[in-house]
């Protein structure tokens, strides 16, 4: 049985469609996407439409990840727009009308699936973790930390994405995998990356695969899709965290978020001096 699961496109279609063709070259029996397959890029509406196409003609699976979570509720009545608080999820707000104000599809996807292996064996697949889509496994996770992520009944395989860091452990007899991510790869490596799980003489065994693509053809898209120029100062960071394959957002969100809220420092200030601080700005100035 082989098994191929991939996530956080983050709207970046070309590493997309260059890890579609990878996949179905090797013709898995399940095919799962852990999610964020939109926003914090800029071609989400061609990326939900080609993973809906997939969900129809080839089977896929396809789970809810934190970002689909934001544009779901950029849907809502709840949603803010003016404020602080707009003007640091703008970039949200600039997706979810991308995708023409439409999450039916993404109100379908499921946060946790399971499918069972030749030998009864239970593969467990979550955006983030069995604790939430926000609450994902690193590399340098503990042990208690993997296991309490994974949940209960213990899997043969517990697999996910959402925190960009592909690895893989052996614990406790439960294989823990981190696919990593198609669009943007926080380990300072860009090319786009998914897992292969293959069940092979009683055991479940893993890949990450790492695939060069036309990375052109996305600064492309980050530049004429209106991305950088319409998005809000945030989309810069995440220009930053595309170059360098580096996360930004998260520091940025636990250094910065809250001057921004409290009036003591305008976003784009903070956004510069993020991204001035990690030896990028002139890089990103370069395409604004």
């Amino acid at each position: 049985m082989k098994i191929a699961v991939l996530g956080d496109v983050h709207a970046n279609l070309a590493a997309f469609e260059t890890v579609i063709d990878h996949v179905e070259q090797w013709a898995p029996d399940v095919v799962i996407s852990t999610g964020d397959i939109i926003n914090r890029g800029p071609s989400s509406g061609e990326c939900l439409d080609l993973v809906v196409e997939k969900s129809k003609s080839r089977g896929w699976h396809t789970l809810r990840g934190n970002h689909e979570d934001y544009i779901i509720h950029q849907s809502t009545p709840q949603a803010e727009r003016d404020g602080p608080v707009f003007e640091c999820f703008y970039q949200s707000y600039w997706t979810f009308q991308q995708i023409d104000c439409d999450v039916s599809a993404i109100r379908t996807w499921k946060d946790l699936l399971e499918v069972e292996g030749p030998d009864g064996s239970l593969v467990r697949v979550a955006h983030g973790s069995v604790l939430g889509n926000n609450r994902g496994i690193f590399p340098k996770s503990s042990d208690e930390d993997l296991i309490l992520k994974g949940g209960e009944p213990k899997p043969a395989v517990f697999c996910a994405g959402h925190t960009h860091a592909a690895f893989s452990r052996m614990l406790n007899g439960t294989l823990f995998v981190n696919v990593g991510s198609v669009g943007i790869p926080f380990d300072g490596d860009w090319r786009a990356g998914y897992a292969r799980l293959t069940f092979k003489k009683g055991s479940w065994l893993e890949e990450i695969v790492r695939l060069e693509y036309d990375r052109e053809k996305t600064l492309a898209e980050y530049a004429n899709s209106g991305f950088l120029t319409d998005a809000g100062p945030i989309a810069w960071l995440v220009l930053g965290e595309y170059l360098f394959a580096k996360s930004q957002l998260y520091s940025w969100h636990r250094d910065y978020f809250d001057l921004v809220m409290q009036g003591e420092l305008d976003l784009e200030t903070t956004v510069r001096e993020q991204l001035e601080g990690q030896g990028m700005w002139e890089k990103v100035r370069s395409f604004l």
